[in-house]
């Protein structure tokens, strides 16, 4: 790289500076001290900074524009590869619709509280849609941890444990035993307090 240099020894205190002054150069403009010269529009910067005897050998250098490269010659930002930046969409994707999971089972518990809390029985097709959403929770894949991790397990083991105590509503509402169905909801609700300041 041709263009505006810094060669020098420097103790670590020195160094600091130097970065400090680099990122002041780079924000403003401006050239302080050691760095006069440097192109007040730098397209290439490069910095090394080696370990040496009672501080550091580094080596600083800046060019304005590449105006002297032959074309298409220069470096570029690295992309992801194709398959990393496609397991990161895929990512997502699966942990929005986990989010949409939980919103969507979140509105029906209220739903089933509701009618609890009214001395009802709540209507059956409420009910379902909550046991299909706990029974989809349980089967998906945690978005949030490793696959193989301990996490993971631990977290599929809470969420079959959750889906035990969910059935019991469907027991309760069959019976249509309000007792039952309360004391199901408040489990459901203790074991989803516990499994959030676990997890989340």
């Amino acid at each position: 790289m041709e263009g505006w240099k810094l060669e020098q020894h420097m103790t670590p205190h020195e160094l600091a500076r130097l970065l400090r002054a680099l990122a002041e150069q780079l924000e403003t403009g401006g050239a302080p001290g050691f760095l006069a010269g440097f192109p007040a529009k730098a397209q290439e910067v490069e910095l090394s900074a080696l370990r040496a005897e009672a501080g550091f050998s580094v080596r600083l250098r800046a060019k304005a524009d590449g105006r002297d490269r032959a074309p298409g010659v220069g470096w570029k930002p690295a992309a992801p590869p194709r398959s990393a930046a496609r397991e990161s969409d895929s990512l997502e994707r699966a942990r929005e619709k986990y989010r949409q999971l939980k919103k969507a089972m979140q509105a029906d518990f209220k739903t089933l509280l509701r009618a609890a809390e009214a001395g009802a029985m709540p209507a059956p097709d409420v009910l379902e849609s909550f046991l299909a959403l706990c029974g989809s929770m349980a089967e998906m894949a945690q978005p949030v941890f490793s696959p193989r991790g301990a996490e993971s397990r631990e977290l599929d083991q809470a969420n079959r444990a959750f889906v035990e105590d969910a059935s019991a509503l469907r027991r309760a509402v069959s019976g249509r035993d309000a007792a039952a169905l309360a004391e199901a909801l408040a489990r459901l609700e203790r074991r989803r307090t516990t499994c959030h300041a676990q997890f989340r």
